[in-house]
């Protein structure tokens, strides 16, 4: 671990992106060192395993499926309005 010799945090290593070389960046005062001795010491990975368990199954809905039919929308909103005039405020 390499800490920031001007506040003291801990640096987060980083690709420069321009040449693609490991930075050592402070995340508070935004200083930058590119010793590539300690740099190389860290491993960059973007990749990521996935268990069965964190895998989601989408679903496709389609719109009509959520389309109520007149007569239970009718019906709806005849209970609404019963439960409201009922309702004492």
């Amino acid at each position: 671990m390499e800490f920031c010799p001007k506040c003291d945090s801990l640096l987060h290593i980083t690709k420069d992106k321009k040449s693609g070389k490991p930075l050592l960046k402070c995340p508070d005062c935004e200083y930058v060192e590119s010793n590539e001795k300690v740099a190389e010491s860290y491993i960059i990975s973007d990749e990521i395993s996935h268990t069965e368990k964190d895998i989601i199954e989408m679903i496709e809905v389609r719109e009509e499926d959520h389309v109520l039919s007149s007569d239970i929308r009718e019906e709806l909103t005849e209970q609404f309005r019963e439960s409201i005039e009922s309702f004492e405020f």
